[in-house]
């Protein structure tokens, strides 16, 4: 009986361990996006201070400057590889992120706006603001983040639903949405609805960075709006009172929707603010590093471009809106 039950416990281990591995390879194969070119935006670096420019780092991370003021979307630029995020603690990498300002040029900033509470969102807002002298804006979960890290009270404000916020003539409205719906052994994990209740730990685990509530945000500026919908879900009828040209759309998770999903999230956030340039964000797997092309996760963990051809199908319907991917590091002249 004893050597039964020994067996047993091998196999079980065997199993384990097989599974584990094949996680492991799964979440670190890099696989290109199929039809990737079709959709790539091939821009020339902005050579006029005057105009409002959008740069892109990966994730939802994102700057925004008119040559007099800048804002940034998340600032995320560690990305934990699945190592770090499966078995240890999760630390900002600051010679990193002091890099990756240097490279952006960018020595200050008038805000960082932190769409939710994930580590692939919220983990580097308090350093960044340290390095940029900004304030750091999002829920009381980011809030918590951010004094775990040492940020002073007066660098960091919780944000109300539909507040608008003014940084030269960037106005800046933070509106709370929903995450994307994830299965329910997930949500469980990533505390999906859950908030951080206290500062977080010197040592912080990947279930530390509870979700806090979602937001979206819409930022006007008398060149033109933009919208930045870093989750892919959605509140019926939220963003039909808002105008934007151009949309970075979160498209993470979206194969793993039904249609009518997918449809759905289109209407309610493309068409209800009348964009007429998509640009997919969300895209990439985080778990890399970011001095190195972006690439998508493993088809099977999120299938980008079957994501990729449902949304490139949708604005061909509208016949008046375009797809466009930019990689890390890539600047646009938006207006």
């Amino acid at each position: 009986m004893i050597r039964r039950i020994f067996s047993l416990l091998l196999i079980i281990s065997g199993l384990a361990i097989i599974m584990m591995a094949s996680a492991f390879y799964i979440l670190n194969t890099k696989d290109p996006l199929i039809g990737f070119e079709q959709y790539r935006l091939t821009p020339d670096p902005p050579d006029n201070p005057d105009h409002l420019t959008a740069t892109f780092i990966g994730t939802s991370t994102l700057l925004f400057s008119d040559g007099s003021n800048a804002i940034m979307i998340d600032g995320f630029f560690t990305r934990p590889d699945i190592k770090s995020l499966l078995w240890g603690s999760i630390q900002s990498d600051l010679p990193l992120i002091k890099s990756s300002l240097a490279r952006l040029k960018v020595d200050k900033l008038e805000s960082i706006m932190v769409v939710h509470s994930h580590h692939d969102h919220a983990m580097d807002a308090p350093e960044v603001a340290k390095l940029t002298n900004a304030v750091v804006f999002g829920s009381e979960s980011t809030a918590n983040i951010a004094r775990g890290k040492g940020l002073p009270e007066a660098k960091i404000e919780v944000v109300d639903n539909n507040r608008t916020l003014q940084f030269g003539q960037f106005n800046v409205t933070m509106i709370k949405s929903k995450h994307s719906p994830v299965p329910s052994v997930m949500a469980k994990v990533t505390g999906i609805g859950e908030n951080i209740v206290q500062p977080l730990p010197a040592q912080p685990r990947l279930t530390d960075f509870k979700e806090g509530g979602s937001y979206v945000v819409h930022i006007a500026h008398p060149l033109g709006n933009i919208l930045v919908q870093a989750s892919s879900g959605y509140v019926d009828d939220l963003l039909t009172p808002y105008q934007a040209d151009v949309i970075f759309l979160g498209i993470a998770g979206l194969s793993k929707q039904s249609n009518e999903f997918k449809q759905t999230y289109f209407n309610e956030t493309i068409d209800a603010v009348g964009a007429k340039i998509v640009v997919p964000i969300h895209w990439d797997n985080f778990m890399l590093p970011i001095n190195k092309a972006l690439l998508p996760p493993h088809p099977l963990v999120d299938n980008i471009s079957e994501t990729l051809a449902s949304l490139s199908s949708h604005t061909q319907k509208n016949g008046d809106q375009q797809v466009m991917i930019m990689q890390a590091w890539e600047s646009v002249e938006l207006y």
